[in-house]
């Protein structure tokens, strides 16, 4: 077997925000869906993997060719995983190592870093082909894919069920044969959480890496510093799916007393799209909704949105609807675990994507 550090392999795709320099040695993957993709002729595929946490444990999902093949836990000790063993050495194979877990603000410390890839004796990495554009997906548990592992029944809330790889957004860039981009952080949303924490906003953290992440070994692997939206020329589509834990935030607000708090929603809906603009200047904004059933949040999304639109004369902004789970998942077939979207939902949401975006 031969050991290549990350610096020394000349042909790799690294999906996903982070701060990777051509000369590091390693990579951090901080976002769930984040991945590392290497093109390959070799019978034997590893990688070396080291972790930290404290209650959540990591998970990565390993595909070849677009299809998954296994699933396992990072050790905390650096590790040498088999990923691929007895492949035809004739032939390419793009193998994808990505994260299914969130960054876990709620563990004290929590971080993944892939060392090396090692393949047999004679295998060699080629040149991964060029995809067609860039996608960013920016949401809640639903883009982090809580409940896309683990039977209908399972409630508790553990890393073992979230399985990132499996989304909506990742199944939107198979059809779109695109690279992307996720942020997903399970009961976060728009300006509060889902029991209505104030400090549970993503658009605070969207123009930084990972800052979301507080431990002191995030922030040495660059979590807090900014990202460049790929040298500032940003995504072709960026998809926002926030706004389903504002709905019972929301509610949760108003019976502790604090209202008004709809203005407020509608008016960080206007003043994220700008920052989003700004960095991603020519790319299509889709804001999402309705996996999961909603009541008082689309409306303010909408008027937000027009707001927006109104102000800037932005035309490349829209919103859509999304078929929810209560209307596709009839059976226990598809279900998600948690009570979150399953299989079937994601699967619909990358159909209806999909084909709004060819519309457009």
């Amino acid at each position: 077997m031969k050991e290549y550090k990350l610096n020394q392999i000349a042909h790799k795709r690294i999906l996903g925000r982070n701060v990777y320099k051509e000369n590091d040695q390693e990579l951090s993957l901080f976002w769930g869906g984040a991945a590392l993709e290497i093109n390959v002729k070799a019978r034997e595929v590893y990688v070396c993997l080291s972790s930290d946490y404290a209650d959540h444990e990591q998970w990565l999902t390993v595909e070849i060719n677009g299809a998954p093949v296994s699933r396992f836990m990072v050790n905390k000790e650096k590790t040498l995983y088999c990923i691929a063993r007895n492949l035809n050495p004739q032939k390419e194979n793009l193998i994808s190592i990505i994260k299914d877990v969130q960054p876990m603000s709620e563990d004290s410390v929590h971080w993944l870093l892939i060392h090396s890839v090692s393949l047999d004796d004679a295998g060699v990495f080629c040149p991964v082909k060029a995809r067609n554009c860039k996608i960013e997906v920016i949401g809640d548990s639903i883009t982090a894919g809580e409940g896309l592992c683990g039977a209908p029944e399972e409630q508790d809330w553990i890393s073992l069920w979230m399985r990132a790889s499996g989304t909506y957004a990742r199944l939107l860039a198979r059809k779109m044969n695109a690279d992307w981009n996720t942020m997903g952080k399970c009961g976060w949303g728009i300006i509060c959480g889902w029991d209505g924490n104030l400090d549970s906003a993503i658009p605070p953290h969207y123009e930084n890496v990972c800052s979301v992440m507080k431990d002191e070994k995030s922030k040495s692997l660059g979590a807090h510093e900014k990202w460049d939206f790929y040298g500032g020329k940003g995504s072709d589509y960026v998809i926002i799916n926030l706004g389903t834990n504002d709905d019972g935030g929301l509610r949760v607000l108003k019976e502790k007393g604090d209202t008004g708090r709809e203005e407020e929603l509608t008016k960080a809906v206007t003043d994220f799209l700008k920052v989003v603009r700004k960095n991603n200047p020519s790319a299509k904004i889709i804001w999402v909704w309705g996996m999961l059933g909603l009541e008082t949040v689309p409306a303010l999304v909408q008027k937000g949105v027009e707001a927006y639109k109104a102000a800037s004369g932005d035309e490349t902004v829209y919103t859509l609807e999304l078929e929810s789970l209560e209307k596709l998942e009839i059976s226990d077939e598809g279900k998600g675990s948690r009570g979150h979207p399953g299989a079937k939902t994601h699967m619909a949401a990358a159909e209806n994507l999909y084909s709004f975006i060819k519309k457009i």
